[in-house]
C-alpha cells in the first residue's frame, strides 16, 4: 500500500504530512487534508477508514474491488466513483473512488493515477487552489481527470487524421485492426466523459456538511460548462474515426466490385469458348451443320481473338482497376 497524506497550507498549496494513520479528530480541526491511498488491500482499507465512522454503504463502496455505487451522498460524507482515461485494452476500466468529508478529501485507487501525480506536482509549487478547502481540491481533481480524458481523445483524433492522410494516396493500406483500436479508444473516452458530466451535474444538487453547492456554485457550474465543451471535442474525435471507418468500408466495397467485374468479364469472354469446347468433346468429325474440316479450330481461333479484343477494351475502360 502507498499512503500519502497532504495538508493544504495557508497559501492553498500542498504540504506533505508525516501522519501514517487517519484520525476522527481531523474533522474537528481547521486543517484541510488530502489522503491518497494506492493499491491497498481490503484489510488495510478497513483499518485505515475505521476511525472515521463512515456510513455502512460508503464503507462497502470503498472496499469493493469493482465499480458499484457511482454516487452516495450522506450527511457527513460524499462518495464518488470516477473512471479514468487509462486502460484501453482492459474490459474493466480503471477508476478512482473519491471520499469527500468536512475538511478531508480521500482518493482510493488500485493503479497509479496520472491525475494524482499532476496535482501533487502543480500544488507543490506556485499554483494554488482557488480556496483553502477540500472542495476546491475536489474541483481541481475533477478538472484534471477531464483534461486528461480530453487530451487522450485529441490524441486519438490526431492519430486518425494521420492515418487518414496516409491512406488517401494508398487506400489499400487501411488496416481494420488500427481502426478498431481507435474506435475502442474513443469509445472509452466517451464513456469516461459521460460519467464525468454526470458527476459534474449531480454535484449541483448536493448540500451536506461535506459539500455545500451554494458555496462552490460558480466553480462547479464552470466545471459543467467545461464538461460540455469536452463533449464536443470528443464528438469530433468520434466523427473523425467514423469517417475513417467509412473510408475503409468504401475501399472494401470498391475491391469487391472490381472482383465482381472481373468475374463478369471472365464469364462473358470464356463462356462461348467453353461451350464450343464442350461440343468439340463429343467426338464429331467436324463442326455440326458446317461440314468444314477443322471448323472447330477456326471457331476457337475466332473466339480467342474475340476474347483478347474484349479483354483489351475492358482493360482500357478501367474494369480491371
Amino acid at each position: 500500500m502507498n499512503l500519502r497524506i497532504f495538508g493544504i497550507s495557508d497559501s492553498s498549496t500542498l504540504q506533505r504530512l508525516d501522519e501514517t494513520a487517519l484520525s476522527a479528530a481531523w474533522q474537528e480541526d481547521n486543517q484541510h487534508r488530502w489522503i491518497d491511498i494506492e493499491a491497498a488491500t481490503q484489510e488495510e482499507l478497513i483499518e485505515l477508514l475505521a476511525p472515521l465512522n463512515l456510513h455502512e454503504a460508503i464503507i462497502k463502496a470503498c472496499l469493493s474491488s469493482e465499480r458499484g455505487a457511482r454516487f452516495i451522498s450522506h450527511v457527513s460524507a460524499l462518495y464518488l466513483e470516477i473512471p479514468t482515461h487509462l486502460g484501453w485494452n482492459e474490459p474493466d476500466k480503471p477508476y478512482v473512488s473519491i471520499l469527500c468529508l468536512n475538511t478531508t478529501l480521500i482518493t482510493i485507487h488500485r493503479d497509479p493515477l496520472h491525475t494524482v501525480e499532476d496535482i501533487i506536482r502543480d500544488l507543490d509549487v506556485e499554483i494554488p487552489l482557488y480556496a483553502r478547502s477540500s472542495s476546491a481540491l475536489l474541483y481541481l481533481f475533477l478538472v484534471g481527470i477531464g483534461r486528461g480524458n480530453v487530451d487522450s481523445a485529441l490524441d486519438v483524433r490526431a492519430e486518425a487524421e494521420t492515418l487518414d492522410q496516409a491512406c488517401h494516396e494508398h487506400p489499400e493500406l487501411l488496416d481494420p485492426r488500427q481502426i478498431s483500436a481507435l474506435r475502442r479508444k474513443v469509445s472509452h473516452c466517451a464513456a469516461v466523459h459521460d460519467d464525468h458530466i454526470y458527476t459534474a451535474g449531480i454535484l449541483q444538487t448536493v448540500e451536506s456538511e461535506a459539500f455545500n453547492v451554494n458555496q462552490e456554485a460558480p466553480h462547479f457550474r464552470q466545471l459543467l460548462k467545461l464538461a460540455e465543451l469536452s463533449g464536443r471535442l470528443i464528438d469530433g474525435s468520434e466523427s473523425r474515426v467514423a469517417s475513417l471507418q467509412r473510408d475503409y468500408e468504401l475501399s472494401v466495397q470498391n475491391s469487391v466490385d472490381n472482383r465482381l467485374q472481373f468475374l463478369t468479364v471472365i464469364s462473358a469472354v470464356f463462356l462461348p469458348m467453353t461451350l464450343i469446347t464442350a461440343i468439340y468433346g463429343m467426338n464429331f468429325n467436324d463442326l455440326p451443320a458446317m461440314g468444314v474440316p477443322y471448323g472447330y479450330i477456326v471457331v476457337l481461333v475466332l473466339l480467342a481473338l474475340s476474347a483478347l479484343a474484349t479483354g483489351a477494351y475492358l482493360y482500357w475502360r478501367g474494369w480491371f482497376d
